[in-house]
């Protein structure tokens, strides 16, 4: 496979029901457990504050709606609509939603899911 194509009707925001995202809202356009060498979707979340003690792949975000504040091993950043971030593997991560934030997501490699 050299090129992969996603049509937009294909792509739905579906709850998570469990895990330390739940209660959030995912769209796996290129899901962990694909075909692809890297995963990559839409993410929304409401008010909430999630740990992720070590990340598990290297992660880049882009902040579509809303905003996020992120501590990456004590570095913290606000990041808002427009806004790039690059998160290292194996960093302790926090994230924090206020509000409500909508993000895409790409990961290297495809095993954010922890399978």
């Amino acid at each position: 496979m050299t090129i992969k194509r996603i049509p937009k009707e294909s792509i739905a925001l579906n709850k998570v029901p469990n895990g330390i995202w739940s209660g959030s809202n995912i769209a796996e356009v290129f899901p962990a457990d694909g075909d692809t060498r890297m995963s990559c979707g839409i993410h929304e979340l409401f008010a909430s504050e999630t740990i992720v003690e070590k990340a598990p792949v290297d992660d880049v975000l882009y902040i579509l709606e809303g905003a996020i504040e992120i501590d990456s091993d004590g570095v913290v950043e606000r990041y808002e609509a427009g806004d790039f971030a690059y998160l290292r593997a194996g960093a302790r991560q926090k994230f924090t939603v206020r509000d409500r934030v909508k993000h895409i997501y790409v990961t290297f490699p495809c095993n954010w899911s922890g399978e």
